[in-house]
């Protein structure tokens, strides 16, 4: 659609990278630090994550989730994306299968395969109707090999939220066969119409959520998210 686009002559609103357009709210901008404010602001911080950082999200996400957070529960990142990347460094062995809740973030294909995994598309969002045929969906692409599997909800690019009824089916189906979730939540202070439903919430015990400061906070340049999951696992993400 590009030349398309090339020729139109109104507005284009460029949403194909979830990039933002608006400036940061007030106290969010570099122009509201300060070294007096945030002392050794230009030093390197713990590879954790700044601690003052961390507490604050542990509750946050523990009043979101209902579920007890500390920050070994989680692990800043820069941003979703490399989120995602420690994630699936930390789970993924040579030849293990993702499955990949679709329509997806397509980067999401290819950090799967930068740790030698494969990624299998399941169509579902605009293919199935029901809690029980998202779960047969799901159940027909499951082999030996499947290690996880991937939902981006609210979703990018569709928009779609997931119902609830939805996401504990699958959350159900998952937890029967020993698969982990990677619960892609960036967009989650951006829901226009229904209600987002934190994966974590459902299964803490082998759900990773990846957050990020880009979308509701429109600060993507800051390249700043956090991952939040079961503390004995983290570990892994750290290094």
């Amino acid at each position: 659609l590009a030349h398309k686009l090339a020729s139109f002559e109104g507005e284009v609103f460029p949403f194909h990278v979830g990039d933002t357009w608006l400036e940061p709210p007030e106290g969010c901008r570099m122009e509201d630090l300060s070294v007096a404010s945030h002392p050794g602001m230009h030093r390197y911080t713990q590879p954790h994550g700044h601690l003052p950082l961390l507490d604050a999200l542990s509750a946050r996400l523990e009043e979101q989730n209902g579920v007890e957070t500390t920050p070994a529960n989680i692990l800043i990142t820069t941003g979703a994306t490399g989120g995602l990347g420690a994630i699936m460094g930390a789970l993924v062995e040579p030849g293990d299968e993702v499955l990949l809740v679709a329509p997806f973030w397509p980067l999401i294909s290819g950090i799967v395969r930068s740790f030698h995994g494969t990624p299998i598309a399941v169509p579902i969002l605009q293919h199935v109707d029901s809690p029980e045929t998202a779960v047969e969906s799901l159940q027909e692409n499951l082999t030996e090999r499947t290690m996880a599997i991937y939902i981006n909800t609210p979703n990018n690019p569709t928009g779609r939220v997931l119902p609830r009824p939805w996401l504990e089916a699958i959350v159900e189906w998952a937890a029967r066969n020993d698969l982990w979730i990677v619960a892609d939540e960036v967009y989650e202070d951006l829901v226009y119409e229904g209600e987002h439903t934190h994966c974590r919430s459902l299964a803490p015990e082998r759900v990773f959520a990846a957050h990020s400061f880009s979308k509701a906070y429109a600060m993507a340049g800051n390249r700043c998210g956090w991952v939040a999951g079961p503390r004995s696992e983290m570990v892994e993400l750290q290094k």
